[in-house]
């Protein structure tokens, strides 16, 4: 796809996701049962907005805005962000048309993108980890091979134990990022960032997997105030995901949480600070030739955490919560605990 370019920003996944010119949009090669996931939540979060209660947070507002669906070798119309409220307000999926003006007839498709937020979008130095959850990691169409696999790869990690495993990492160097293994991290071109790989995750266990946290949270250039603070934001954080949890009928297999959190300093000096819990609101970007070009929309914030990945992922209307995801967010919640322990 021309005008697109390979997504940088990321602690692990597949190849092949791409991203626009700006930054603004992802687009991840389409899985339909992911599509028909992120469908059936966007109908469901519509169904029940007069039946949430109270300071519950509806399972929509833990994942990335999905815009739709893009045909390869077809354009995103230039207009896309600013109709993101027609998805937001539950009517049809935007149709991503060819964009005739730069194109004309696209060619035939040969391959379709979900097209979704890019939630590291406004950050400068966007700091990110990727953990997923669950004991069980396959679905009930795996083949024998593919179960005997991931089950392995359970039952030696702390997938097994915890219901959940760091899939990797992508910050920026710190004083503790030189403790770890060598095979277990490449340096960035960039001189500054440090992708912790997959064998990472996969060799901690929960005596030192607090350790792993903390070596993703020691930012050196963040006052350990801020990064004292992060970490109570993302313990909040997972306090009320787990709630949307409790209150959502679906079955999420080898899906993530996403941390990501602001680096630079001088966002957080802009900002004084401040931080919202919940990021509801589609970034929203327009263009204006008079601002600076450095300078970050509004409401993009300085942390914030996402489930993302739903290629195993289905809607379950009353099968009741997803054992298998509650037991990896009860562990989080119990490191994230000790971690805040840690920095009084």
């Amino acid at each position: 796809m021309s005008g697109y370019k390979e997504l940088e920003h990321k602690a692990a996944g597949h190849d092949g996701t791409l991203t626009d010119e700006d930054g603004l949009l992802i687009f991840k090669p389409l899985n339909e049962q992911e599509l028909q996931f992120y469908k059936d939540v966007q109908q469901q979060s519509v169904a029940n907005q007069d039946k949430e209660e109270d300071g519950d947070v509806p399972l929509e507002s833990w994942i990335p805005v999905f815009l739709g669906v893009l045909d390869e070798g077809h354009n995103v119309p230039k207009n896309l962000t600013n109709d993101v409220h027609i998805v937001d307000s539950g009517e049809s999926l935007i149709n991503l048309t060819p964009d005739r003006e730069n194109g004309g007839e696209s060619n035939i498709a040969e391959k379709r993108f979900l097209v979704l937020q890019n939630l590291t979008a406004g950050f400068k130095k966007p700091n990110i980890i990727d953990i997923k959850l669950g004991k069980i990691l396959y679905d009930d169409n795996a083949t024998e091979e593919k179960r005997q696999r991931l089950s392995e790869v359970s039952q030696t990690t702390t997938s097994g134990s915890l219901g959940f495993r760091i899939c990797g990492m992508r910050i920026q160097e710190n004083k503790k990022t030189s403790s770890i293994e060598k095979d277990h991290h490449t340096f960035q071109s960039d001189g500054e960032y440090i992708f912790i790989n997959k064998m990472f995750g996969r060799t901690r266990t929960p005596d030192d997997v607090i350790d792993a946290f903390g070596t993703y949270f020691a930012n050196s250039l963040l006052s350990e105030k801020r990064c004292s603070t992060l970490k109570q934001l993302f313990f909040q954080r997972l306090q009320l995901f787990y709630n949307t949890i409790l209150n959502s009928e679906v079955r999420m297999i080898s899906s993530s949480l996403l941390f990501i959190y602001e680096g630079d300093p001088s966002r957080w000096d802009s900002q004084n600070d401040e931080d919202a819990l919940i990021s509801d609101d589609f970034i929203d970007y327009e263009d204006d030739e008079d601002s600076d070009s450095d300078e970050l929309p509004s409401k993009t914030p300085l942390s914030l955490m996402a489930l993302i990945d739903f290629a195993h992922s289905k809607v379950t209307k009353g099968a009741g919560y997803d054992e298998n995801v509650i037991e990896g967010v009860e562990s989080l919640l119990n490191v994230f605990s000790k971690l805040n322990e840690q920095s009084i």
